[in-house]
């Protein structure tokens, strides 16, 4: 027999059982997949289950906890705060706006305005 033959009965031999050789190696596949999947995949072992002590635990030693950050005796972590502001504190932290400062606010929030509802469909 030659070997030229030879590679003709096996183009032939393929060519003539296409769907018998796809289904044959699907389900070679699928085997060799499951063998692989039952040999890695580790079985579940049976781990003992924890024992508890009956008896309360008793410490050997004093329980030393970590030192915190001091506070200073005269900081006050918090404090009341006033309904109102006197007028003092009005003057000392608000300023009111003059008339200008006012009509500039207005326009740039209408030019803002302005640009939304001209993008808007």
């Amino acid at each position: 027999m030659d070997f030229s033959e030879f590679g003709e009965n096996i183009r032939d031999f393929f060519s003539q059982r296409q769907k018998a050789l796809l289904i044959s190696s699907i389900l070679g596949i699928f085997f060799l997949a499951a063998l692989l999947a039952i040999v890695f995949i580790p079985q579940k072992k049976d781990v003992p289950n924890a024992t508890f002590r009956s008896e309360p635990l008793e410490a050997d030693q004093e329980l030393l906890f970590p030192q915190g950050v001091s506070i200073p005796q005269e900081y006050a972590v918090s404090r009341q705060t006033e309904d109102k502001w006197s007028d003092s504190q009005v003057h000392e932290w608000l300023t009111l706006p003059d008339q200008e400062a006012v009509k500039k606010l207005s326009a740039a929030n209408d030019s803002l305005i302005k640009s939304i509802t001209e993008a808007a469909p």
